[in-house]
């Protein structure tokens, strides 16, 4: 169900709920703070008719209704008719807006909020950095304290996980004010570059693309960071791992990335142990190993040419332990950066020039789902022929 808006917030009327209309309405409806109050269509059966009776919004067959209601502020009309257009120009009070045609205002008002958007981050950048220098020169102060007064360790210590929490809390802080704006621009964007504010200037057009591929992008690092987080903030003696079946799990990975596999040209290879039985068992966090796995999958992807193939194998290495790697014929790491990979928002030359999109947060993640499960991830690649990343895990008889 949507959600109900004050009594000085905008309420909105959509008209046509055709293939048009229910796109419109999908991207209305992820909008915070907003009332859609009636869907309507001549055709009772209509897609978007029917998506709008799902959230509880009314459904009327003539938009008479929707202009004589006072508490509609704002009309979408999406009929693509231009004789609804003009008639609802016509009828409607001049204290209602119609969105058609004209979308000029909606872009201008976009541009100022990502300005502010820009702004804010910014300001939380450079309190950021504000708040480390500070806490590192009190680091150092303790440093020399602790050299003179042995003594004082215990306290020092209790000081430094005092300050690195603080650093923590400031940045989830940060990150969270962040993902509602955000999400806020990357809807309006869609909206006017799928033509629902009519037609822009091919200049604008290119603008409104990069703020939107960029609030994209910067959603993901966001998400990312808030999961590297959390990550690194458990306490491994209260997990409470389950006994799991390694090659369904791998299978499931697998068969998730086939459709972004298949669209690249791309194959994936995955043969788990051929037997009646369970392949292996392990002990483990299933949500974070399916996130480990998709991580190394999905980079195995992203930094293959097309027509080349993919390898997820598992085996058993030695008593009691099994190998899992995925293995791609991609463009491999340079020899120099492969002791870097893992480090937060490190990304070789050659992976930036082959894949612009990535965060450099993946690989942080995927080291720190590992330690959390007492293993380590290898890693061999050779420049331009590809590269391998292997996890040994103890089978859980």
């Amino acid at each position: 169900m949507q959600k109900t808006t004050s009594s000085n917030e905008g309420v909105i009327a959509l008209v046509g709920c055709g293939n048009g209309g229910f796109a419109l309405l999908k991207v209305l409806l992820k909008i915070p703070g907003i009332k859609i109050k009636y869907a309507c269509d001549i055709n009772p059966d209509a897609v978007g008719v029917l998506y709008a009776q799902e959230h509880g919004i009314a459904f009327v067959q003539d938009y008479n209704q929707i202009i004589n209601d006072k508490e509609i502020s704002l009309i979408f009309e999406a009929t693509g008719v231009p004789a609804v257009f003009r008639d609802l120009s016509t009828k409607k009070s001049p204290n209602v807006s119609l969105i058609g045609a004209e979308g000029s205002k909606i872009i201008y008002n976009l541009l100022d909020a990502y300005n502010e958007i820009n702004k804010s981050l910014n300001e939380y950048k450079l309190n950021l950095e504000k708040k480390i220098i500070e806490r590192t020169e009190e680091l150092e102060k303790a440093n020399i304290k602790l050299e003179q007064e042995m003594m004082e360790y215990e306290k020092i210590s209790k000081r430094l996980q005092e300050i690195n929490e603080e650093k923590t809390k400031y940045l989830l802080y940060a990150t969270h004010q962040l993902k509602a704006p955000f999400a806020a621009i990357q809807s309006y964007a869609e909206i006017i570059l799928e033509g629902y504010t009519g037609e822009i200037p091919t200049r604008t057009r290119e603008i409104i693309l990069k703020i939107y591929e960029r609030c994209q992008h910067l959603s993901t690092v966001i998400k990312e960071m808030l999961e590297l987080e959390k990550l690194k903030s458990y306490d491994t003696a209260s997990l409470n791992f389950e006994k799991i079946d390694i090659c369904k799990l791998l299978n499931s990975v697998v068969n998730k990335f086939l459709i972004t596999a298949k669209a690249k040209n791309l194959t994936i290879h995955f043969k788990p142990k051929e037997s009646k039985e369970n392949c292996y068992y392990i002990k483990g966090d299933r949500p974070q190993l399916e996130m480990l796995f998709s991580i190394l999958i999905e980079n195995a992807i992203n930094y293959s040419p097309p027509e080349k193939e993919i390898t997820v194998s598992i085996k058993e290495v030695e008593e009691s332990k099994i190998y899992i790697g995925i293995r791609d014929k991609g463009i491999g790491i340079p020899e120099k950066n492969l002791s870097s990979i893992f480090n937060e928002f490190f990304r070789s030359n050659n992976a930036v020039e082959f894949h612009k999109n990535g965060s450099g947060l993946g690989l942080s993640i995927a080291k720190q789902i590992a330690n959390i499960h007492n293993t380590t991830i290898q890693v061999e690649s050779k420049l331009n022929e590809g590269s391998s990343f292997s996890i040994i895990f103890p089978i859980e008889k």
